[in-house]
């Protein structure tokens, strides 16, 4: 009798287990970044901006990575307000991507592309975007380099 009660419970605890881990509240109503499918779509988009010489496609790019992170930070609250924290000098080694980092890295290398290329109405569209989207303190490093370049 033990022995069966012992089975019977191992029975019951296996069948239930399983559910357990299910999550049963449904998809989240909210976009996120945990979605890979998303990220992976911003990541391609920024590898394209960065690989690319064609000043069109960089600043639609730059324009879409833009639009994205708009739409996460008013989503999520993604981004912070300023902080304590020093300006550093170069961007910071990271061990994830940041998609606003990613965003502004794309616009300023776009904005220089299009001065390189005489380009110029294009070149202060970029850097305008850097400097008014990305006044962070985290994000001087690309402000910085936007201003250079509007000089």
């Amino acid at each position: 009798m033990r022995r069966e009660k012992r089975l019977w419970l191992t029975l019951v605890l296996t069948l239930l287990m399983p559910l357990g881990g299910c999550d049963t509240s449904g998809p989240s109503s909210r976009a996120s970044l945990s979605d890979g499918g998303r990220f992976m779509d911003l990541w391609s988009t920024y590898t394209h901006c960065s690989r690319s010489e064609d000043l069109d496609a960089m600043r639609a790019d730059a324009q879409r990575l833009n639009r994205e992170v708009n739409t996460i930070d008013s989503a999520e609250g993604l981004i912070h307000p300023e902080s304590n924290e020093p300006v550093p000098p170069a961007p910071a080694i990271r061990l994830s991507a940041d998609p606003a980092a990613m965003a502004a890295s794309c616009a300023l290398r776009a904005g220089q592309t299009a001065r390189e290329m005489g380009r110029l109405n294009v070149a202060r569209e970029m850097f305008h975007m850097v400097i008014t989207n990305f006044p962070q303190q985290r994000y001087q490093h690309y402000a910085a380099k936007a201003r250079l370049g509007l000089e």
